[in-house]
């Protein structure tokens, strides 16, 4: 017959040591009146007791192990089994399952570092509260940037210097997209083929959320744009060269370039909120867009890389983008139609109504959006940068003036006469997708005029990514050419023969798409009559009145 349970006196606390009475569970305090209520919450305070504390902070330990180390520590304490907790069934068991959940609970953020860093960061920044979960309503009041590498291998075909053909795979590439949070609208997109994405590649997306879409046409057969998706500043006259008031995105380098933040400030006229370092969740609207892109779109071909090295679908990966000669220009292409899809799809964040939708009946009740002035319009507003040059020349040897950028020296005739400003210092703004010319400013701020590049710098455009490309091999001696040497055909010439480096295939497609497209704005427009014949040829022609925003509204697609 067990003795009848008798409450211990304060007193015998000393005889069975300092820690007997915190190995006890809280059923046990409250049975023996030992604590009061005030005495009992600074027990169980992590930040007043260092046993609990370790306990939150250590790594994760099962139940079974848990419930095996109190009774251990009940037994050194010198407890007798006929007291609690070996009087029960399960010998306080449940009770010190109970207890650690109410300890979790209580200390949900510390509790969650047992499982590991990331889990202790997310509890910590999703923590409730009104900074995690603001109210945007009007469209363009606040948008996120971010950048995804896609789950696809990609494939090029080209020719080596010997004249071989040959098709290998190329490093996968960079989707930088921005989204408006109100409405969930994609504003524009980018792709990078770069390793890790530049600053210059932010501000070309930057520039495709701003300036009105323009459709494209297409090579994969039988790939169109939906009938009832498309792209804001298309379909929707207000929001044609809009302007967003806050610009949210994370601490990457690219981002936080002095150029972005220069452009975003004086163009834009946004405020910019970098957000905590590695904190995700802050951008969990953009987050989510590119989980149903990859999902919806990416995840579904054949040469898909999956969504973790485990996933069954990425098998043969790069034989797959190989063998069907997947290339860049189809991942374009598809994310043309996916994210027009993406739009014209209903959504839940705006009540079941699609992204368009939602921002033309905000627009209607009279929600305006800021646009951009017309003078500030043009390219070299987007992708300018400033810089300082001193101007170079020597009278003694001849030598007329000049300024030196990235290399390449640049002059003009109206320079070349004023031997006057030998010595002094010129602003530059600086084009940095077409440093062929340079607009140079006095010292007092008036403008001097445009510099041109020196040699076949002067002819062929190249942006100052690949200016800097070209002139760090030279300077490794692993690029040579000469003054009448085109620097860019040369740069071509060395791509090709980098046939098993991965990273230089990639700059390779750059290179070429760059080339294709500026051939193409070269080309004369084509007559109404070229169309016809091009559509009797089966050629689609697409008509950029395809689409009017009344006819997207009347109809929503659901997948």
């Amino acid at each position: 017959m067990l003795m009848k349970f008798q409450p211990v006196p304060l007193k015998r606390n000393a005889h069975y040591g300092s820690n007997y009475w915190e190995v006890y569970s809280p059923k046990i305090k409250r049975n023996v009146h030992l604590f009061s209520d005030l005495e009992y919450d600074h027990w169980v305070s992590v930040e007043t007791n260092p046993q609990i504390k370790a306990f939150c902070e250590q790594p994760v330990i099962s139940l079974k192990h848990l419930h095996k180390k109190f009774l251990d520590a009940c037994r050194t304490a010198g407890i007798r089994s006929h007291e609690y907790p070996f009087t029960t069934k399960d010998a306080g068991r449940r009770a010190i399952e109970r207890y650690a959940k109410q300890l979790h609970a209580r200390y949900f953020s510390e509790a969650s570092g047992r499982h590991g860093d990331e889990a202790a960061r997310h509890a910590r920044v999703t923590e409730p509260g009104i900074k995690n979960y603001p109210m945007v309503v009007r469209p363009f009041e606040k948008v996120q940037f971010d950048g995804h590498r896609i789950d696809a291998i990609l494939s090029v075909t080209f020719q080596t210097p010997e004249g071989d053909e040959i098709t290998t795979t190329i490093e996968r590439l960079w989707l930088l997209v921005i989204i408006d949070v109100a409405t969930r609208v994609i504003l524009g997109y980018h792709i990078s083929f770069n390793k890790e994405y530049s600053s210059a590649d932010v501000l070309q997306c930057i520039r495709n959320a701003i300036v009105p879409w323009e459709e494209k046409e297409f090579t994969i057969t039988g790939l169109k744009y939906p009938e009832y998706g498309g792209y804001a500043s298309q379909l929707i006259p207000e929001a044609k060269w809009g302007i967003w008031d806050e610009f949210h995105y994370d601490n990457g380098k690219a981002n936080l370039s002095n150029v972005v933040r220069e452009r975003l400030t004086q163009i834009i006229g946004c405020s910019i909120n970098a957000g905590p370092v590695s904190t995700p969740e802050r951008r969990g609207i953009i987050e989510r867009f590119f989980g149903l892109l990859e999902e919806n779109g990416y995840h579904r071909l054949p040469n898909t890389t999956g969504s973790h090295p485990k996933d069954p679908r990425r098998k043969n990966a790069e034989e797959k983008a190989v063998k069907y000669q997947i290339s860049s220009e189809h991942i374009e292409e598809l994310t043309e139609v996916l994210i027009a899809l993406y739009n014209g799809t209903p959504h839940e964040g705006v009540n079941n109504l699609t992204p368009l939708e939602a921002m033309q009946q905000r627009i209607q009740r009279g929600m305006t959006i800021r646009t951009m002035p017309e003078q500030k319009r043009d390219d070299i507003s987007f992708l300018t940068l400033t810089a300082k040059r001193r101007v170079n020349g020597n009278m003694e040897s001849g030598r007329r003036p000049y300024i030196q950028y990235e290399g390449v020296t640049y002059h003009s005739q109206i320079l070349s006469q004023n031997l006057d400003l030998i010595g002094k210092t010129l602003t530059l703004l600086v084009n940095i997708e077409d440093l062929r010319t340079i607009r140079a400013f006095l010292p007092d701020g008036s403008e001097f005029g445009v510099l041109t590049a020196s040699g076949k710098w002067g002819i062929t455009r190249h942006t100052l990514q690949l200016r800097k490309e070209i002139t760090k091999l030279r300077s490794r001696k692993q690029l040579f050419y000469t003054s009448q040497d085109d620097p860019i055909e040369k740069y071509h010439e060395y791509l090709r023969s980098s046939k098993h480096k991965k990273r230089e295939r990639n700059k390779l497609v750059q290179l070429e798409n760059t080339r294709k497209r500026e051939t193409e704005k070269q080309q004369p427009l084509e007559s109404t009559d070229t169309e016809q014949v091009s559509k009797s040829e089966g050629v689609k022609v697409i008509s950029k009145e395809r689409n009017t925003v009344a006819r997207t509204l009347k109809k929503t697609i659901v997948y």
